[in-house]
Formats: structure tokens, C-alpha cells, sequence
């Protein structure tokens, strides 16, 4: 571990090359592959019960989406029932918290509207996107401070699994410099 870099960037010496990690992406790879794990395992991922329910009030598209849709809402974590032109959340996803609890749902639920007319779009790449979501609103994020023992766990957790390389969006986990590119940089080898 060298250290961080804007409270963004987390960089080491990792054989023989200087890895630049994007702490976030790095993170919300990992939840996303224990999420897949987990899922595959169980067919769905831990939530947690919350002690009074979170009403949502969802207009009429997202409300019937809600009704056709709740198995699959429930396989990513979220327990509701219906209430009227509302939905009474009483589980959500173990890896998220309650301020983020209701615009993951419904956007889970846009995206899904958003899809549905496309039969390109399975079920299977469905539930992937939600599990994105809960994922990316789990990890840590970039431009906050994190102690050294949170960073080092990441770091612990990115190299057990070597094939990641980018985020469940897309973007790079980290960017790698060996030494011979940093000697070319500085003129040390022509």
C-alpha cells in the first residue's frame, strides 16, 4: 500500500507495477461478484427487515410494474405489498441503506419499464442491472475518506479476484504503470 490520491485513488506496488484503483468502481465490483455469488447460491440476495415499512408512492406505469414484476423485485432483495397507488417497503436489500432504499426502487423499476419493450432486453440481464444497482449504491465512494483498515480489506478482496477489470458499468477498477513505463516516462530507458 502506497497511499491515496484525492481521496479517490488508491495506489500499490503490486508485482513489479503501480496500480491507481478507483476505490468505488474497485468496490462495487466486488459487492456485485458476492452479490452474483450469493444469488446463484440462494436464487436471491440477503435484505434486511425493516422495523416500520417504507411507503412509496409510484405513479400508475410504475405501480403495475410493482404488481408483474414483484418475484423479481423480491429475488434482489425487496419485500413489499401493495397499497393502493403506493407500495409498503418491508425489506430491502442487505447491502444498502434506508436513505437509498427508495430511489433504487423505483429506479429498478424505470429501468425495467424503460425495457420492457425491447425483447432484446431478458430477464436474466434484468436482474444483473438490479444487482448493479444495489451494488453501486453500496460501495464506498470516491471523495470520501475511508481509514486505512477499510482500504486494505478492498485492496485484499480486488486481488483475490484477478479477472476484474472494470466495474459492473464499465469503467476501469484500476490503471496499471510497471516500472519500465515509468522509466520510459522519466528518461531513465530510451
Amino acid at each position: 500500500f502506497i497511499g491515496e490520491a484525492f481521496d479517490c485513488y488508491v495506489m500499490i506496488e503490486y508485482e513489479g507495477a503501480l496500480l491507481v484503483i478507483d476505490k468505488h468502481a474497485a468496490h462495487e465490483r466486488v459487492i456485485f461478484e458476492d452479490l452474483k455469488k450469493q444469488r446463484e447460491a440462494d436464487k436471491r440476495i440477503a435484505n434486511q427487515l425493516l422495523m416500520l415499512p417504507l411507503t412509496v408512492v409510484l405513479n400508475p406505469e410504475e405501480l403495475a410494474c410493482a404488481t408483474e414484476y414483484i418475484s423479481e423485485m423480491q429475488g434482489v432483495g425487496f419485500e413489499y405489498t401493495l397499497n393502493g397507488t403506493a407500495v409498503d417497503i418491508t425489506s430491502i436489500p442487505e447491502a444498502i441503506s434506508i436513505d437509498d432504499a427508495e430511489a433504487l426502487f423505483v429506479k429498478m423499476l424505470d429501468e425495467i419499464i424503460d425495457g420492457s419493450g425491447k425483447p432484446a432486453i431478458t430477464e436474466a440481464i434484468r436482474r444483473e442491472k438490479a444487482l448493479y444497482q444495489v451494488a453501486c449504491k453500496a460501495a464506498i465512494k470516491g471523495g470520501r475518506v475511508y481509514t486505512k483498515e477499510i482500504l486494505h480489506w478492498l485492496i485484499k478482496k480486488l486481488i483475490m479476484i484477478p479477472d476484474i477489470t472494470v466495474c459492473p458499468h464499465g469503467r476501469p477498477v484500476a490503471f496499471k504503470l510497471t516500472k519500465t513505463e515509468l522509466d520510459r516516462q522519466f528518461e531513465r530507458l530510451k
